[in-house]
């Protein structure tokens, strides 16, 4: 019998090619610690060495790349090669963890599926309505899971629209709170539209609800454990990978109703957004009590640090079994369809 092997697939063009590439080789590591064989390969450079999967591991991914580096990296990359290459035709599944344009917004999964290919996470239509943060919102609303009020604002528009403040802008889709400004006063919109449309023609104005913030991890049809996200200053890219001042608590310190509540919303909105495999939620539970769905992250990093492996931790869930858990979900949907 051939033995089974996974290809981790990482990198991409998006601000978060280091969280992906982090990510990559982390989850490697988790399969082989599952008895697993696993290749990292780079969107752009191909089969990642032992030494370069372990400086990913070690390494800082402080600092995101420039959109010029980036948009370099995009020219010179053959992603049509690669997906036709012997090593991921002969793969038995293939784990893509690649975020932002391209890789989390359905463009792969659906080259995947043209392949052949068995793959981890959320199909082309799933990743697509997640990475849309319009979209999903409006899905949200038309399944009565609640989410702030927004507006969406399109680069090219000659005048913002009016917003009640204080207010949260942010692009999209985009990933990792890149982007993303509280803006206490008008005098403040501009610039922070500006700052969101350097990452995507489309932006969300969105009400700020006054709160605490958390996170959920789901596992197919199962909610993980809550995480509380408490972070001086704003919880930007900064903040998530570099600032120590961010504190990251799970399980969270809940009540039973409204952990039960939570994660309940989690479960619908994985239905509503048809989300299959893994995802994680991020929620506000607003000083009036009531709880506010903000996004669904359909491919969301799995760094050493990340926030879903510690939902699952904290779960009773190790998250070397998880990953091999997701691989076997990913081969039974492939023979199934």
């Amino acid at each position: 019998m051939r033995e089974r092997s996974v290809v981790v697939l990482g990198g991409g063009f998006s601000p978060e090619r280091n969280v992906s590439m982090a990510s990559a080789a982390n989850i490697a590591l988790q399969l082989r610690r599952a008895s697993l064989p696993a290749v990292v390969v780079d969107l752009s450079g191909g089969v990642l060495t032992q030494e370069q999967e372990t400086a990913w591991l070690s390494g800082s991914i402080a600092d995101a790349p420039s959109l010029a580096d980036l948009a370099a990296l995009k020219r010179n990359t053959d992603v049509f090669g690669l997906l036709q290459s012997p090593l991921l035709l002969a793969a038995d599944v293939v784990f893509p963890i690649i975020h932002g344009t391209f890789g989390e917004d359905g463009h792969l999964q659906a080259l995947l599926e043209t392949a052949g290919l068995a793959y981890v996470g959320s199909d082309y239509v799933g990743q697509a309505l997640a990475m849309n943060k319009h979209l999903a919102k409006q899905l949200f609303a038309q399944n009565q899971i609640p989410t702030p009020p927004w507006v969406r604002f399109l680069r090219g528009e000659k005048s913002s629209p009016a917003f009640q403040f204080p207010c949260v802008v942010k692009p999209a889709s985009a990933g990792s709170s890149l982007g993303v400004t509280v803006c206490a006063a008008a005098a403040d919109l501009t610039a922070a539209l500006e700052r969101a449309l350097a990452f995507d023609s489309e932006v969300l104005i969105e009400r700020f609800i006054a709160g605490r913030e958390f996170t959920i991890g789901v596992l197919g049809r199962r909610a993980l454990a809550i995480g509380e996200i408490r972070a001086s200053g704003g919880f930007d890219y900064a903040a998530k990978y570099r600032a120590a001042s961010t504190r990251e608590i799970f399980p969270a310190d809940l009540p039973a109703a409204v952990a039960s509540r939570a994660a309940d919303l989690a479960l619908a909105v994985t239905e509503a957004l048809r989300l299959r495999h893994y995802c994680r939620i991020d929620f506000i539970l607003a000083d009036s009590g009531e709880i506010y769905i903000l996004e669904a992250n359909a491919a969301p990093g799995m760094t050493q640090k990340s926030l879903y492996p510690q939902s699952a931790e904290a779960a009773g869930l190790p998250f070397a079994q998880v990953c091999a858990d997701l691989c076997a979900m990913a081969r039974n949907d492939h023979v199934q369809s």
